[in-house]
């Protein structure tokens, strides 16, 4: 069978035996929004266990607008307007509201960047951000929360009287879905709380995690919202071509809860069990470097079997992890050996180790990934912990050796946002 896959921006089809196939997963399909602005409208008219913006805010307010980046699909310059409307409307003035793209740890984003986010007329008409995650003088120093993880929070945001957040929902490895109170952690922190949140969530399986509302690392996560004054949220539920499905507004804890359930229904998938080899495609944005791609690999690991094969296809352009030298330089590792490496003190980099050990667990423990990629050349591949080839099908080809010629394959399509449900395992909550 031909069947296409995300290689970046670009499709590419891929030829997998008839007899070997035993599933295509990708998200369901469902109605997208006819009218999103309306929709976004009626969700900021009608908020989730909160007021309406517009009777919340008072005009003397200082307004602290989070977006998230490049790395997500969140189609901000249709939310932004008319969250900025409704802050006009409480006599908020303009030069009182900023938006800060909230970017974690990951590089700054390019003026191009920033404005296919959140639109030319708002890029030019408000003060924009890029939050600055390794400056001190542009952090403010909270103390830590009641679990002893140290909090700092940008600068900007802290001066605010009134937090809001604008992103997405998908499902995540580090949090269990994306959105919510991770607009905060670890998007306008300082590294110290996201090497905390990051490190907690290695101490767990990706079943643990992945595709659970709540979990420990969101606990954590919610109490560091609380402190940065978090009181409003507009994430959508996109679907696999990046159509707003569902529009979701109000306070962080339960509008996410919200989102997540709904975000759960579309990405979801039962397969009736686990493959020997699985096949998984990267699209853009996650595509850009590994420390993106890998979500690919996180979510293959739900459908593997123990000893089996992921064949990744993503184009990393910037290569492995731009701003986390320490995973190039390391490479992959289970945990025990990274946990060596943190204790030792080799690695202080505390969110890049998690990653090592996210990844690590699955590339180096359970199943052999073979990589396809134009941006990780051979020789890094295989030193970080990858096998290489150049091309699908070498890659198909090397799988198929060692399973045999009637080894099961699934294909995941969209692999980065899937949540893939074994069925005769027990069901996610």
């Amino acid at each position: 069978m031909q069947i296409k896959l995300f290689y970046g921006k670009s499709k590419v089809e891929v030829d997998v035996p008839d007899k070997n196939l035993m599933a295509i997963l990708e998200p369901k399909d469902t109605e997208p929004l006819h009218d999103v602005e309306s929709e976004i409208r009626r969700s900021l008219s009608s908020p989730i266990a909160s007021g309406k913006i517009r009777d919340i805010v008072k005009p003397h307010m200082k307004i602290a607008v989070l977006c998230d980046d490049y790395t997500r699909k969140t189609p901000a310059h249709l939310i932004l307007p008319q969250v900025l409307d409704e802050l006009k409307s409480a006599g908020v003035k303009q030069e009182n509201t900023k938006i800060i793209i909230a970017l974690g740890t990951h590089r700054v984003a390019t003026e191009q960047e920033i404005i296919e986010k959140v639109g030319k007329d708002v890029y030019e008409e408000y003060e924009l951000l890029n939050h600055d995650w390794k400056s001190e003088g542009e952090l403010v120093d909270l103390g830590k929360t009641s679990s002893g993880i140290p909090i700092q929070i940008n600068k900007h945001v802290m001066n605010s009287d009134f937090v809001i957040g604008v992103g997405m929902i998908v499902p995540h490895r580090v949090s269990g879905f994306s959105g919510g109170s991770k607009i905060i952690q670890p998007g306008v922190c300082g590294a110290a709380a996201t090497d905390y949140t990051h490190w907690l969530s290695a101490q767990f399986s990706g079943e643990e995690i992945l595709g659970k509302i709540n979990n420990p690392v969101r606990t954590e996560m919610n109490r560091i919202a609380e402190k940065a004054k978090l009181k409003f949220i507009v994430n959508v539920v996109l679907d696999r071509f990046g159509n707003i499905c569902g529009v979701f507004a109000g306070n962080f804890k339960e509008t996410y809860a919200y989102g997540a359930k709904f975000s759960r229904d579309i990405y979801g998938i039962e397969v009736p069990e686990r493959a020997n080899i699985v096949i998984c495609d990267c699209p853009h944005p996650t595509s850009i470097e590994m420390w993106q791609a890998a979500k690919s690999i996180y979510t293959a690991d739900l459908v593997v079997k123990m000893k089996g094969t992921i064949v990744l296809l993503a184009l990393c352009p910037e290569g492995v992890a731009v701003e986390h030298p320490d995973i190039e330089h390391f490479g992959y590792k289970p945990y025990h050996e990274v946990k060596n490496l943190v204790k030792e003190g080799k690695i202080k980099d505390l969110s890049a180790a998690a990653h090592m050990v996210h990844v690590g667990r699955v590339i180096r423990e359970k199943a052999m990934c073979i990589l396809v990629s134009e941006g990780i050349d051979e020789k890094t591949a295989k030193r970080i912990g990858f096998d290489y080839a150049l091309t699908f099908d070498e890659a198909l080809k090397k799988a198929l050796d060692k399973h045999g010629s009637n080894a099961k394959i699934v294909v995941m399509r969209h692999a980065s946002d899937l949540l893939p449900i074994i069925k005769s395992e027990s069901s996610r909550i």
